[in-house]
């Protein structure tokens, strides 16, 4: 009886590597693989910048590239509005992204529905 409990062991213990090996590769489908992919599409993104390119920041905010150097670009992102900002926080172009939301940044020029504040006078 001892020897068949000795098999039973090897077959339960190759049943818990199997089985651990097919959780690392589902985790790796599901996982690792679309993030790479997001990584490599937004740092083909980032190279291929240019002045005049209509850009989204990782904080939703829209823009228009107005210069750019290795590190760095300014957007406009109002008219007469122009903003430095690191070139890694540019995640993706305006045409990139879904119709509805295109078309929805291009309302005001901006990427927001907002209207323009008027200053206000100090007494």
């Amino acid at each position: 009886m001892i020897p068949s409990a000795g098999v039973r062991t090897v077959s339960s213990e190759a049943y818990s590597i199997l089985v651990l090996i097919a959780l690392l590769v589902i985790f790796y489908i599901a996982v690792l693989r679309p993030a790479r992919r997001s990584q490599q599409s937004t740092a083909k993104v980032q190279r291929d910048l240019a002045v005049g390119d209509r850009v989204v920041l990782s904080a939703g905010i829209f823009g228009t590239i107005r210069e750019l150097d290795e590190a760095r670009a300014r957007l406009e992102i109002a008219p007469g509005t122009v903003v430095e900002v690191a070139r890694q926080v540019v995640v993706r172009k305006v045409d990139d992204l879904p119709e509805e939301l295109r078309s929805s940044s291009r309302k005001t020029g901006t990427g927001t529905d907002m209207g323009t504040v008027a200053p206000t006078e100090e007494s």
